[in-house]
């Protein structure tokens, strides 16, 4: 009976040495980088020349830049553990939008930003999910090479 004991008790050790380290989400050097908008709410995002496409980029202390459809922004990333995040401090230029698809993107996108989103990160896709949309990017170096190859 103590040898079954013993042996009950070293099974738990040995299968505590075999779990291989499961990482869970991104870092936040991973969101580093300029970022296209692709889609908004599952809908590809159709921008037609020579209109800018919108996007954003993040720096290393988490500063974001970009622009939205018609206008700049400007604002500070805010990370959670959870993969959650947001813009604070969103600052922005005041022009007019004249295009209706310009207006719509930019206004969901910068409401968007500024609200608390889960963030995924998968295959080279970042997924900003708030309560109201789903906001999908792409690394912007990605969407050129794709771009020159359909050329």
């Amino acid at each position: 009976m103590k040898k079954w004991l013993m042996a009950l008790s070293a099974v738990p050790l040995f299968l505590m040495g075999c779990e291989a380290e499961v990482t869970q989400g991104f870092s936040e050097k991973n969101l580093q980088q300029s970022w296209v908008l692709t889609k908004v709410d599952g809908k590809d995002i159709q921008i037609a020349e020579p209109r800018t496409v919108p996007g954003m980029a993040i720096d290393a202390d988490l500063k974001v830049s970009g622009f939205s459809g018609c206008n700049r922004f400007f604002g500070q990333l805010e990370v959670t553990e959870g993969n959650k995040l947001r813009l604070n401090g969103m600052g922005s230029t005041k022009m007019m939008c004249i295009q209706d698809d310009q207006a719509t993107v930019e206004a969901i996108m910068t409401q968007s930003l500024q609200e608390w989103n889960n963030a995924a990160l998968e295959n080279n896709i970042l997924t900003l999910t708030s309560e109201q949309h789903i906001l999908t990017f792409m690394p912007e170096e990605i969407t050129e090479d794709d771009d020159e190859a359909t050329q």
